[in-house]
């Protein structure tokens, strides 16, 4: 039986918590690019990804997934596009601790919007367990994020929530697959 591989991007701003889902979810040792923070420390950070994490995860014995997760800061943007070639689908992971800190993804989610319109995909909205953490349908407003769009809440530090996560982004993106193949051109 052939392997078959899906290419994940891990999107979202500085902070989101994308590091810390694909260190989670990773059977092997990830690659990091972190780098650490020259000023003061901020949202508690100490460092920050300059290229991208990488993590694989075997889910089945013929499907493998590769994370890719990319740096959230705007000064890295050229980079969303080359990381994001060829990926079969996303995750945004938005830090739901505030809403002032769910507002800071939504330049970030539009951008993904625009650039990848068809591309199947999932919001997470990570720090659920803070307990000023923002509701779901709130962060659907504030994102403005589409009906058929799945928000679901995440702890990127437990890997049974991030598991969960990532099971409904696979079946979105075998959904849009199924569908894209019924098109013969």
């Amino acid at each position: 039986m052939p392997i078959k591989t899906i290419k994940i991007v891990i999107a979202g701003p500085y902070g989101a918590g994308k590091t810390t889902f694909v260190k989670t979810l990773s059977e092997v040792l990830p690659i990091e690019t972190d780098v650490p923070i020259t000023k003061e420390s901020i949202n508690g950070k100490r460092s920050t990804t300059v290229a991208f994490d990488y993590g694989r995860m075997k889910v089945r014995e013929d499907l493998v997934v590769h994370l890719f997760g990319i740096p959230g800061q705007e000064r890295f943007s050229f980079m969303w596009k080359i990381i994001a070639r060829g990926m079969h689908g996303y995750l945004f992971i938005v830090d739901s601790s505030s809403e002032e800190r769910v507002k800071e993804a939504l330049g970030m989610y539009n951008f993904f919007r625009e650039n990848f319109p068809s591309t199947p995909h999932v919001v997470a909205a990570n720090k659920q367990d803070v307990p000023t953490a923002v509701d779901i349908p709130t962060i659907k407003s504030i994102l403005k994020i589409p009906y058929e769009v799945k928000v679901m809440p995440l702890i990127a530090t437990n890997r049974r929530s991030a598991l969960f996560v990532l099971v409904t982004l696979l079946e979105e993106i075998r959904s849009y697959l199924l569908e894209m193949s019924k098109y013969k051109w």
